[in-house]
C-alpha cells in the first residue's frame, strides 16, 4: 500500500511538517507521484518511521537515529532489544518505588511501620540495579570477582553509611560544578573532587588504587551513559570531562 504524506502523518502521529523535514534529511526519503509530484510512502517507509519513533521515545538524536537505520536488520534489532532490558529496569524499580511509596504514606496515616532497613531498602536496590545497568564493562575491566566483592559490600553498608555516602555524592556534585564552571584543575576545589570522589568509592570498593581510580575515569569517557550521569547530576555538559581530567591529575 501507498500513502501519501497526510496519511503517514495522521498514521504516526506527527505532523506533514516533520514527515517533509525527515525527507529533506534523507530521515526518510519520500518517492514521489509521477503525475503530480506529490510525496508517497511505501509499506517499507511505515516501518522505518517506527523504528525513528521507537528511537526518538529513547532519547537518540536524529544523527544517532540515522546511524542506526544505516545499520543492518540484526543490528537494529539488538539495539531495540538492549532499549527494551532498560526499559523493564526502569518498570521494576518504579515499581518498587511506588510500592515502598505507598507502605510509607501508609504508615503516616497510622498504618504498619517500616523499620529503618526498610526504609532505605528501596533506594539501596536502585543503586544495585544501577550497577547492572552499567556493570558490564567493570566486570570486563576488573573481573566479575571484584565486582561481586564491590556489590556485596554496598549491600552491606549500615543506615549510617548509606546517609553518609549519599552526603558525599552530593557535596562532590557540588564541588565538581564549580571546578566544572572556573576550569581551574589546579584549585583546592579540584583536589577536593578528587578526594570526594575516591572517598565515595571506598564506600563500596574493597581496595582502592590509583590505578583503577584511572581505569573508572576512563570508561566515563568510553560510555556515553557514564557521562551523562555526571552532566545531568552537575547541570553542565562539561562535567565528566571536568571530572576525568581530575582524576587523571591527581590519582597517582
Amino acid at each position: 500500500m501507498t500513502y501519501s504524506i497526510q496519511q503517514l502523518a495522521q498514521i504516526a502521529g506527527v505532523s506533514p511538517r516533520t514527515l517533509r523535514y525527515y525527507d529533506q534529511i534523507s530521515l526518510l526519503p519520500a518517492q514521489r507521484n509521477p503525475v503530480n509530484g506529490y510525496r508517497t510512502y511505501p509499506d517499507s517507509a511505515v516501518d522505518q518511521l517506527q523504528l525513528i519513533r521507537y528511537f526518538q521515545a529513547f532519547g537518540f538524536s536524529l544523527a544517532q537515529i540515522q546511524a542506526l537505520l544505516a545499520q543492518s536488520p540484526t543490528e537494529q534489532t539488538v539495539a531495540l532489544t538492549t532499549q527494551r532490558t532498560q526499559l523493564a529496569n526502569r518498570r521494576d524499580r518504579l515499581t518498587t518505588l511506588l510500592n515502598t511509596l505507598d507502605r510509607t504514606l501508609a504508615a503516616r496515616n497510622g498504618g504498619p511501620q517500616m523499620t529503618d532497613t526498610e526504609k532505605f531498602a528501596v533506594f539501596k536496590q536502585q543503586l544495585m540495579q544501577n550497577e547492572q545497568e552499567f556493570g558490564e564493562e567493570s566486570r570486563q575491566r576488573y573481573g566479575q570477582e571484584k565486582v561481586t566483592a564491590s556489590q556485596k559490600k554496598f549491600a552491606g553498608l549500615s543506615e549510617t553509611n548509606y546517609q553518609a555516602m549519599q552526603a558525599m555524592e552530593a557535596k562532590l556534585m557540588t564541588t565538581l560544578k564549580e571546578v566544572a564552571t572556573t576550569g581551574d584543575l589546579a584549585s583546592d576545589a579540584a583536589r577536593e573532587v578528587y578526594d570526594l570522589h575516591r572517598q565515595w568509592l571506598c564506600f563500596t570498593w574493597n581496595n582502592y588504587s590509583a590505578e583503577a581510580h584511572r581505569g573508572l575515569a576512563q570508561m566515563y569517557l568510553d560510555d556515553d551513559r557514564f557521562a551523562q550521569y555526571y552532566n545531568d547530576r552537575v547541570g553542565l555538559d562539561n562535567a565528566t570531562e571536568t571530572l576525568v581530567a581530575i582524576i587523571q591529575r591527581y590519582a597517582r
